[in-house]
């Protein structure tokens, strides 16, 4: 008699304390996700004398638990395929920051290095190169140069530069874009 009254208070407290945070929300919207996992649980109360009496309580709840476990597991895989696509990423940002400081090395010393964008495929290979370089004022050329295209033809020193960066990095003349303003 004693494990049916326990049973009662247990229901009746949590049907009081579920009216108690349903009053208290700050948003009504939230009232209807409360209600449903109030369902569930008191649906859990009222099951477990008879869970008891049939000898299956700690199977029930042996198979709750289970469920919580490889759910638990899925959300620690779907994270961790996304913690290895941001470290991949981050990776390969590096790679491009890395690649583009030595190529900043290489260029002629007649030349300042204003910016090297280096462009990487997912499997880390060099996409493309572009260098963004300029002159001093008393070593440019009068050759007519135009505004966005490649212009390492009218400076010597950068043809070398290009070919260097072709044969070291195994790219093609396409894949390599001087800028000289």
């Amino acid at each position: 008699m004693t494990y049916f009254y326990q049973w009662t208070k247990q229901i009746v407290f949590f049907y009081i304390l579920m009216m108690a945070i349903l009053h208290l929300l700050p948003k009504k919207s939230y009232q209807k996700y409360l209600r449903f996992f109030g369902g569930l649980v008191l649906a859990v109360l009222l099951l477990r004398p008879f869970l008891t009496v049939l000898g299956r309580e700690d199977a029930f709840f042996d198979r709750i638990s289970y469920e919580s476990f490889w759910q638990e597991m899925d959300t620690a895989a779907l994270d961790l395929k996304e913690l290895e696509q941001w470290q991949q990423e981050t990776y390969l940002a590096e790679y491009e920051r890395a690649i583009a400081g030595d190529i900043a090395g290489l260029a002629p010393e007649e030349f300042t290095v204003e910016e090297v964008k280096v462009t990487l495929t997912e499997e880390a290979a060099i996409e493309s190169v572009v260098l963004y370089l300029t002159v001093p004022w008393e070593n440019r050329s009068l050759s007519g140069q135009l505004p966005g295209a490649d212009n390492s033809g009218d400076y010597p020193g950068l043809g070398k530069l290009k070919e260097r960066l072709m044969e070291f990095y195994r790219l093609s003349g396409e894949q390599i874009r001087i800028y000289v303003s």
